[in-house]
C-alpha cells in the first residue's frame, strides 16, 4: 500500500507533536518530518530524499509564515498539497490562503478525523472544501460581483467540454475517473485542467471547484 506522505510545519512543539503521533497511528499515512517554521521546512525539503504528498501548516509562524511557505512550495515544488492550519477564521485570512495556492484549510479546534479526511481527500483530488472556505469566497466574490459583466455572469468563456471537466472535478474525480466518464484520455483531461487554471488564474484544483460554485457552473453544494 502506498502511504501518503505527510510533513508537518508548526511552531507549538507540543501541538506538532500530538499532531504527528496521532497521524502515525493511521496505516495509510506516513509522516516524514516536523518543522518549527516554514523556512526550515524548505530547508528539510531542499535536500531530502522523498518528497511529502501533503503539508499541514500553520498560518502565523516566526521567520516564515504558512502563506509565503505555500508561495514557495507553489513555486518550486507544486506537486506538493498544502493544507493551512490556523487559529483564524475571519474571511480575509481564509481568502489569502486561497489565493495563495493552499488546498485546503482547517481551524485547530477542529475534530482529528476531519484532519485526516482533509489529507486523503487532497492527496486523492487536490482540493478539501468546508463550510468556512465557502464562506470566505462567496463573501469575497459579493464584493466583485458588480464588477463583472459577462455571458452567464462568468467572467471568461469556457467550452462546452471545459465545463463538463470542470463539474466532475468539483464531483472529487481523478483525471482516470473523468477520462472514463467522458471517453478521452487521462492525458487530455489534464489538458483540459491546465487551460481551465491559466483561464481562470486559479493556483491550483481548490481554486478552480470555488470558481464553479461561486458561477454557479457547479450548483450541488452540500453546506446550504
Amino acid at each position: 500500500m502506498n502511504k501518503i506522505k505527510i510533513a508537518l510545519a508548526e511552531d507549538q512543539q507540543l501541538f506538532r507533536n500530538g499532531i504527528e503521533a496521532l497521524l502515525k497511528e493511521e496505516a495509510d499515512l506516513e509522516v516524514l518530518t516536523g518543522a518549527g517554521n516554514g523556512k526550515e521546512l524548505l530547508e528539510w525539503i531542499s535536500s531530502a530524499k522523498k518528497l511529502p504528498d501533503v503539508v499541514l501548516a500553520d498560518m502565523d509562524m516566526p521567520e516564515m509564515n504558512g502563506i509565503e511557505l505555500t508561495k514557495n512550495l507553489q513555486k518550486d515544488y507544486p506537486s506538493i498539497k498544502i493544507i493551512m492550519l490556523t487559529v483564524f477564521n475571519q474571511d480575509r485570512f481564509i481568502n489569502k490562503m486561497i489565493e495563495a495556492g493552499a488546498a485546503g484549510y482547517l481551524l485547530k479546534n477542529c475534530d482529528f478525523e476531519e484532519v485526516v479526511q482533509a489529507i486523503r481527500t487532497v492527496y486523492k483530488t487536490g482540493f478539501y472544501i468546508n463550510e468556512n472556505m465557502l464562506k470566505a469566497m462567496r463573501s469575497r466574490q459579493k464584493s466583485k460581483n458588480d464588477q463583472l459583466r459577462s455571458v452567464d455572469n462568468i467572467p471568461i468563456e469556457l467550452s462546452e467540454r471545459e465545463q463538463e471537466v470542470l463539474k466532475l472535478i468539483c464531483m472529487e474525480l481523478t483525471n482516470t475517473e473523468i477520462a472514463e466518464r467522458l471517453y478521452i484520455s487521462a492525458r487530455t483531461v489534464d489538458g483540459h485542467r491546465n487551460k481551465l487554471l491559466a483561464k481562470t488564474g486559479c493556483r491550483n484544483t481548490a481554486g478552480l471547484v470555488l470558481f464553479a460554485v461561486n458561477y454557479h457552473i457547479y450548483e450541488s453544494d452540500p453546506f446550504v
